[in-house]
């Protein structure tokens, strides 16, 4: 699939170096984009088509860095050993990479914003490239709202282009609200986008692209009628498999594959074009063919933890982690678990130089959703929800479950969330999934794995506010209407 889907790429990387100035190298929040006159420059089809290039590059930016740091650190998936405020317990409302993720995704809204504005007065060849903008527009908006929501609770909507001194004003909404206006979104966006894209436009959000996203949504607000029916849709159109070698899923001659239904884009061959994970997920004396150059740092130790959540003969664990290596200096390191997930393609000659995509939405992903919406609707022992799960194990080469090994629903679920956690490990699911199963829950298993002797024995305690990140104090500063989350 690389070669369909390099032109895309390709041009988005040479549309971000032409805006580049109005976007690169700001902390931007609720504040407009920037003083420029977007009236004037959003008029024809190429000024559109460069304007949303912008916000995909913005995803791109926050997901390569500050986004899986703090959503995987704080989770079990990675050691105490990682010395950060986030597997430790220390965060608090300065945290410069909390800042960094509040601030992108506002830089991001703001971005389509001024695309939403004034798209229906656009100059467009055909009405169906409007459509396809703005239902790109609406999408990228409604995942951001999303994210904003589940991450930090409720925040303010701004839904149109807002003078200064409105934006600083601005209260908080509640998170049902919040979920609300990123749900009418992606709806929104489903009318609108194509059902697939080929050729030049591999690589752009299509209305299964949205649906993905709706029905993870819905999975977190427990409105499962609503995730069963968005997930289906995705089901039923047929335009996506698992691949029958999970290593599929991270190659960067898959990306764009039959089971990535949206990905985040990455090119190889221009500066801080590549996908970083690949590096910075180990350290900077490894000495291995994987990492000609190296590694950058250990940012995320694997826990141990993890790694004994791989059954006996899961083909996952290997491709995803790999136990101990050989430093630069020849010394072995045996005990250190490292992400390798996506190191098993195409080796780089620099650092952050490798163009594997990172998957938003992946098929597997969508399976799991819907069977875990069938679960909590009716639970059937012996049910389609059951069969899907035995395929996720078949692809690992693991066994079955039995109808007698899950005759509840309460065992279903905690199956399920256990294969989650093993097949999206390095995907930053993890906390995703344990925000959703509640705070009882969520404090139960983070407790557990703190206390465990190689975290430290209870020397770090989980606290209920970590259920959401602190509003940024330097965002509270500034607009002092901001109401802190409880307990930063």
């Amino acid at each position: 699939m690389k070669n369909t889907s390099r032109t895309y790429k390709t041009l988005l990387i040479v549309m971000l170096t032409t805006i580049g100035l109005m976007s690169c190298n700001k902390d931007i929040d609720l504040a407009p984009e920037s003083n420029y006159n977007a009236k004037d420059f959003y008029k024809s089809e190429n000024d559109f088509t460069l304007a949303i290039a912008g916000t995909y590059g913005g995803l791109r930016g926050i997901h390569s860095y500050q986004y899986p740091i703090v959503v995987e650190s704080l989770s079990d998936n990675i050691s105490t050993s990682t010395n950060n405020p986030y597997t430790r317990l220390t965060l608090n409302d300065g945290d410069a990479n909390v800042l960094s993720l509040w601030s992108a995704y506002w830089t991001i809204i703001n971005r389509t914003n001024n695309i939403l504005d004034q798209i229906d007065g656009g100059e467009f060849s055909t009405p169906a490239l409007q459509d396809r903008i703005k239902g790109e527009a609406l999408f990228i908006r409604g995942f951001c709202y999303f994210q904003l929501g589940w991450l930090f609770g409720g925040v303010p909507l701004v839904d149109h282009v807002t003078p200064e001194h409105e934006l600083l004003q601005l209260t908080r909404t509640s998170q049902a609200e919040t979920f609300a206006f990123a749900a009418q979104n992606l709806e929104a966006a489903t009318t609108l986008l194509p059902e697939e894209n080929t050729g030049g436009n591999l690589g752009r959000a299509t209305k299964f692209s949205a649906l993905g996203l709706l029905g993870r949504l819905h999975l977190f607000t427990k409105d499962y009628n609503k995730a069963k029916e968005a997930l289906s849709l995705v089901i039923q159109s047929e335009n996506y498999d698992m691949y029958p070698d999970y290593k599929d899923c991270f190659l960067n001659t898959e990306d764009n594959g039959i089971e990535h239904v949206f990905q985040i884009q990455y090119t190889e061959g221009l500066i801080n074009q590549g996908n970083p994970l690949v590096y910075t997920l180990v350290p900077e004396n490894i000495r291995s063919a994987q990492f000609p150059s190296g590694g950058r740092s250990l940012w995320l130790a694997v826990s141990n933890d993890l790694y004994e959540a791989y059954e006996e003969g899961d083909l996952r664990r290997d491709i995803t982690i790999q136990k101990g290596y050989v430093t630069s200096s020849n010394v072995t390191d045996e005990n250190t678990l490292l992400y390798v997930k996506y190191a098993h393609g195409t080796v780089p000659g620099l650092p952050e130089d490798n163009d594997v995509n990172l998957s938003v939405v992946r098929y597997t992903d969508v399976l799991l959703m819907y069977a875990e919406s069938l679960n909590e609707l009716e639970y059937e022992a012996d049910g389609e929800a059951l069969s899907i799960l035995n395929a996720v194990r078949e692809r690992a080469d693991l066994d079955f479950y039995d109808p007698s090994d899950l005759t509840t629903q309460d065992q279903f679920r905690e199956a399920l969330f256990k294969e989650r956690r093993v097949e999206f490990a390095c995907e930053f699911f993890r906390w995703f999934d344990l925000i959703r199963q509640g705070r009882d829950t969520t404090s139960s298993i983070m407790t557990n794995f703190l206390n465990r002797t190689d975290e430290g024995s209870g020397t770090y305690l989980f606290d209920d506010k970590f259920m959401l990140l602190p509003i940024p104090a330097a965002e509270r500063q500034v607009n002092n209407s901001l109401e802190p989350n409880p307990g930063y």
